[in-house]
């Protein structure tokens, strides 16, 4: 079954109609025998199809896919005029990916967006589970005049995006965990993953990734995740995955925008503002060597500032652990 019509079979479903085999046929311009198959793939995307004998199709849940028109004439002219390319894909294995594989010239202000990513990853090669039509992935391509040591900042950046983006959408309590998850209570709701290229002197390519958890019930699937996890629909009902996706991108190009000519001065209120490891005891792991002390912020160079009694290191990369009890402080 190709992209295009997984694409439409969901948008045609409805949660609060009974589709029957005919409409469906009529629809997607198959015959019957093959709607069934059409619908079991469906539901190995995720999508909760249920069939009711003698009726037809219904979805379990509503479904709201992702529209290319409406979220451009939702954005402020601005952003919309920073965008060389706006892509919405059904499935891809990984929205970073696709930007990936793109000519380098065609990638500065490229979108690409995606339904459902088969291999999304996260920081360190993680998987990033991605259901079918229920959360966002989202990832942008940049050019920087700056070298690649100028850009350390960058991941913080993004993350501060994601923030502020949430926050517009009218999420409360949310913090970042540096240098670009998004938790609230200790629970991941966003992640972000900046890859870059480029030359010592600069220019450099970046491509900005970004992936919110907007409505992912626990699943056979989500057991697998090694973390504590959220999504926004658990603290800010009905937040649509549209609107949410013109205020990420609107933040994104502002802030991006801001970085390239000022560097990371303009931030740096905001990241204390959103610093959800400040004061708070955390464990980092660095080159497989466990580090404990009490975070004391960043520094001018992005870098994560470690109180451990005897000194105050700064950490250029990591994995960092805060105990539970932490987050409630």
């Amino acid at each position: 079954m190709s992209s295009t019509l997984v694409q439409r079979l969901a948008g045609f479903l409805s949660a609060t109609q009974v589709r029957t085999s005919r409409a469906v046929v009529d629809e997607l311009g198959c015959d019957r025998p093959s709607v069934e198959t059409h619908v079991r793939t469906l539901r190995d995307l995720g999508v909760e199809v249920d069939y009711l004998p003698g009726q037809g199709y219904r979805l379990r849940e509503p479904l709201e896919l992702l529209e290319r028109e409406s979220i451009l004439d939702r954005m402020d002219h601005q952003a919309r005029n920073e965008i060389t390319g706006f892509e919405i894909e059904t499935t891809l294995d990984s929205t970073n990916s696709a930007l990936q594989r793109l000519s380098v010239a065609k990638q500065h202000g490229r979108v690409i967006l995606a339904e459902c990513q088969t291999a999304g990853r996260g920081r360190r090669g993680r998987r990033w589970h991605s259901p079918f039509g229920r959360n966002l992935y989202l990832s942008l391509g940049w050019r920087f005049n700056q070298s690649l040591s100028e850009l350390g900042c960058l991941p913080l950046v993004v993350a501060l995006s994601a923030a502020r983006a949430l926050s517009r959408a009218g999420l409360e309590g949310h913090r970042v965990k540096w240098p670009n998850d998004l938790l609230i209570d200790g629970q991941k709701l966003c992640g972000c993953l900046v890859e870059m290229q480029g030359d010592a002197r600069g220019p450099c390519d970046a491509i900005l990734g970004v992936g919110i958890n907007v409505h992912m019930p626990p699943s056979a699937e989500t057991t697998e995740i090694d973390q504590p996890w959220t999504d926004l629909d658990s603290h800010l009902q009905n937040c649509s995955r549209n609107l949410l996706a013109v205020m990420l991108l609107e933040e994104l190009i502002r802030r991006v925008s801001l970085f390239a000519v000022r560097g990371f001065e303009p931030f740096r209120e905001g990241w204390r503002e959103f610093d959800g490891l400040s004061g708070k005891i955390v464990r980092v792991t660095v080159g497989g060597r466990p580090l404990q002390g009490r975070a004391k912020g960043i520094d001018e160079t992005g870098a994560l500032l470690l109180d451990t009694g005897e000194e105050v290191l700064s950490l250029y990369s990591g994995e960092v652990r805060v105990n539970p009890a932490e987050w409630e402080r």
